[in-house]
């Protein structure tokens, strides 16, 4: 017999979809979404612990996004409901496919199979409930950037600032980064880090529990921080010790017109802008210290 979950549903513009990603982690929640490109209608989800909790949640959900309303091209429908099990997993199925994230990296669902061309990394994914699979703008972005940075200068140390559900400190260790290290202010991200990493059959990254404040390792010659922009102002000072210099900065997580806010904070701080990527509604900017 299938068990039920229950969810927090947000359907949108299929171009939507990353901002609401977006809005939903500043609000402190973990979603999952995908897009169907023949209707051109994007949905998200929120997971809930019952009924109960899935309301609360869309009824937070619903109050926070009156803050970002100017930013979305159309409305957003928020509402709770529940799936079984198996649903939910077939439906992952059917809208995530095997795709090319940069110049070698390819990510493929762990439900297909595929055959690399030479020179190609595969990054094998199960997205599950909440795993970030690397169609969002600023993750493809940063994916790119490392892949550009390890062909033109060789790999080194590797930082992942806010790893999230460690797709970049995986991509990092597939491109021949080392040493790396990962961390992130939630617990939980770090478990699902961990787990998704044994999925990809990826070891060697050193994950920790840390803020942007409080983090302790040693600095990196390489740090990728794909965070919301507002924290990456807030810690500007804190994000470049972490740098060893000389070294490079990726920094993501940002809407296009907040980028050269951001710009102008880390230039002041003695970062030199040497790319910037552009995806859907985000920038994303690759600094030299």
């Amino acid at each position: 017999m299938s068990s039920t979950i229950y969810l927090v549903e947000l359907e949108s513009n299929l171009d939507d979809v990353p901002l609401v990603e977006e809005a939903l982690s500043a609000l402190g929640f973990d979603p999952s979404s995908y897009s169907n490109k023949e209707t051109g209608r994007g949905t998200t989800y929120v997971l809930g612990t019952d009924e109960q909790d899935s309301k609360r949640i869309c009824a937070e959900i619903q109050s926070g996004l009156v803050d970002w309303e100017e930013f979305f091209s159309d409305s957003v429908i928020c509402r709770s409901i529940e799936m079984a099990e198996e649903d939910w997993s077939q439906s992952w199925k059917r809208h995530f496919h095997v795709f090319k994230a940069s110049e070698r990296l390819v990510v493929k669902p762990s439900w297909e199979t595929y055959d690399a061309e030479d020179g190609e990394l595969v990054l094998a994914l199960d997205p599950g409930m909440c795993f970030g699979t690397g169609y969002h703008g600023t993750t493809m972005a940063c994916l790119q950037f490392m892949d550009e940075l390890a062909m033109e200068h060789g790999t080194c140390s590797f930082l992942d600032a806010g790893c999230g559900s460690g797709i970049l400190s995986i991509g990092a260790r597939l491109l021949g980064y080392d040493p790396c290290d990962a961390f992130d202010n939630d617990p939980q991200c770090i478990t699902t880090s961990r787990e998704n990493m044994e999925i990809a059959g990826v070891d060697g990254v050193n994950l920790s529990v840390a803020d942007l404040a409080s983090y302790e390792g040693k600095p990196r010659k390489l740090v990728v921080a794909n965070i919301l922009a507002v924290v990456l102002d807030a810690y500007a000072e804190a994000v470049v010790t972490y740098v060893e210099r000389p070294g490079h900065l990726i920094l993501s997580g940002i809407l296009t017109e907040q980028y050269e806010g951001i710009l102008s904070r880390y230039t002041a701080l003695g970062c030199r802008e040497i790319g910037r990527k552009t995806i859907k509604e985000w920038t994303s900017g690759c600094f030299k210290l």
